[in-house]
């Protein structure tokens, strides 16, 4: 198609519209276009806002007295035995409480679900900051926790 591009803006200048008329048409293009932008800067929110969760869980558990991991293999070790199973209290505790007969309730449900999905996750490869090197572990540490800076840590390949 060619011509002239038709925004919002140059559309808002005239008056109201009829119904069915072309330019209550571009209107509604326009304004399906700036959802699906809208739509995917959300998704794309969220996932990065899920990866610096992931990243800040890790430096979290990481104990202050190590400066970084010995290799590869301490690395699994340390998502094993403290990333993985960090929900298994609240899980046992919202067994504990569901009732014998009852429906699981929706956090028990959530819970179980987000516990099967980082496990797969896993087994299928997550990425995660490479906690390997002294340097990367230091400038982990020091981040605040911006988005921004993502492209500033090492990430084991």
């Amino acid at each position: 198609m060619g011509g002239r591009k038709i925004t919002a803006t140059s559309l808002k200048k005239k008056g109201p519209a009829h119904p069915n008329s072309r330019r209550a048409h571009q209107m509604a293009r326009i304004a399906l276009r700036q959802n699906k932008i809208n739509a995917s800067k959300d998704v794309r929110d969220k996932a990065r806002n899920a990866r610096v969760d992931r990243i800040m869980t890790f430096i979290l558990l990481l104990p202050e007295e190590k400066s970084h991991l010995p290799d590869l293999y301490s690395l699994h070790d340390f998502v094993r035995t403290f990333y993985l199973p960090r929900y298994d209290d609240d899980l046992a505790e919202l067994e504990k409480e569901q009732r014998p007969g009852r429906p699981p309730s929706r956090q028990l449900t959530e819970l179980r679900d987000r516990i099967s999905a980082e496990a797969r996750e896993y087994n299928e490869g997550m990425e995660v900051p490479d906690l390997c090197n002294a340097t990367n572990v230091e400038l982990l540490r020091a981040w605040q926790g911006d988005p921004q800076a993502l492209h500033l840590f090492r990430f084991p390949k």
